[in-house]
């Protein structure tokens, strides 16, 4: 292979799926915090259609006839290091292409994609699956789910054979490396944070009169997995206790869209927002706690973040990165029991009855967001990736 040009930044390639949501959030913030010493081009896949966008950001789709178009790809552009996210969208052709790149190549992993078909490990009407390593109870599982056609021992190896070709593997929490380390033991990844510093308000929302209902939010777009399914049974529980809460949605769920009221009031979907929105959203509807009802385990949750933002207290279930980041930062709670709504449901009444540590863990949360600025992690990756050529 020839050296790189060292009159130039060094070029990074980032692959990830069409669909990007937080990846592509994640991804935009690993473009903007390395930019100054490399310089960065994406490669979007989407259902087997690949697109690299111009100068302006338009999407150009690339006429592909096999697996040798990356590397054409990778030598028209005269990139150094190609940095993948995902290979959802063309996983086949992805991962031959791969093999046969002149350039290092690193891997992020931002859900368990690699491990199961599945990605998020949530079996139909189901929750958490625990990461089962029984290649049969897998199966099973897979045969049991609409249009997946896969073998899980298959499925593992050619993914092991990634990873293992990587010049660096990270993840954005230690938790997410353990679950990997269940089906790849002698995989080693770096964990790497998103150093993810949204802007928030810049004092806590304040505190619900005696004569309302507390308001507890729940932020995101909720698929079944994010808890979309477990907010409403909170709502319900709710109501048949005839508690002083109100669940406040900022976003839609895969059911309901917003703005609109539910349960007689104690569920509210906002609907949809934008990301800047969130913050005066949170003071709007005088959100006092933040709950995550996940039934997955997150491998990070910017979210979490965007709520730490506005020194908001978090509750979390006690797995998965949202337990492991509560956990070490103190930035609030987590629930034990989190399949049951009750347990939930009695944690968010202590909590809130004690102003002042609802306070302190807000701004423990807030704290976490603030870090020394030092090199990148992955900036050091790709350097070694390069050199290494």
């Amino acid at each position: 292979m020839s050296p790189p040009d060292r009159t130039r930044r060094p070029r990074v390639l980032q692959v990830l799926h069409g669909g990007a949501g937080g990846l592509g959030v994640a991804v935009d913030l690993l473009v903007e915090q390395t930019g100054t010493d490399f310089e960065h081009r994406r490669l979007y896949v989407e259902s087997g259609r690949w697109s690299v966008p111009d100068a302006e950001g338009v999407p150009v789709r690339m006429l592909l006839r096999d697996a040798g178009a990356l590397r054409r790809l990778v030598r028209r552009h005269g990139v150094d290091v190609v940095h993948v996210h995902h290979v959802l969208g063309d996983r086949k052709r992805l991962l031959r292409a791969l093999r046969r790149l002149p350039v290092p190549y690193g891997v992020t992993v931002h859900d368990f994609y690699l491990a199961c078909p599945r990605i998020h490990m949530v079996p139909p009407g189901q929750v958490y699956c625990g990461a089962p390593t029984d290649p049969g109870f897998c199966n099973d599982c897979l045969a049991r789910v609409p249009g997946v056609r896969a073998d899980i021992t298959q499925w593992r190896r050619e993914h092991g054979e990634l990873l293992r070709g990587a010049a660096f593997v990270t993840t954005p929490t230690a938790d997410t490396a353990r679950v990997l380390s269940r089906y790849w033991p002698d995989l080693q990844p770096q964990v790497v944070a998103h150093d993810y510093r949204p802007a928030g308000l810049e004092a806590a929302p304040p505190d619900a009169g005696p004569e309302e209902p507390v308001s507890i939010g729940v932020v995101g777009a909720l698929g079944p997995e994010k808890g979309g399914e477990m907010v409403e049974r909170l709502a319900e529980a709710a109501r048949a206790r005839n508690l002083p809460l109100r669940f406040v949605v900022l976003g839609d769920t895969h059911r309901h869209g917003g703005p609109q009221a539910l349960m007689d009031g104690w569920l509210f979907v906002h609907g949809s927002y934008r990301r800047e929105q969130l913050p005066r959203l949170l003071e709007q509807y005088r959100i006092r706690l933040a709950a995550f009802p996940a039934i997955w385990p997150e491998t990070f949750c910017l979210t979490l973040s965007e709520t730490w933002a506005s020194h908001l207290p978090a509750l979390a279930p006690a797995f998965g990165a949202l337990g492991e980041r509560v956990s070490a930062t103190g930035g609030g709670w987590t629930v034990a029991d989190w399949t049951e709504p009750d347990a939930w449901l009695d944690a968010i009444l202590q909590h809130i009855r004690d102003p002042e540590a609802m306070q302190a863990a807000g701004e423990r949360g807030f704290q976490s967001l603030l870090r020394d600025e030092q090199e990148h992690p992955i900036a050091v990756l790709y350097a070694e990736a390069c050199s290494g050529r």
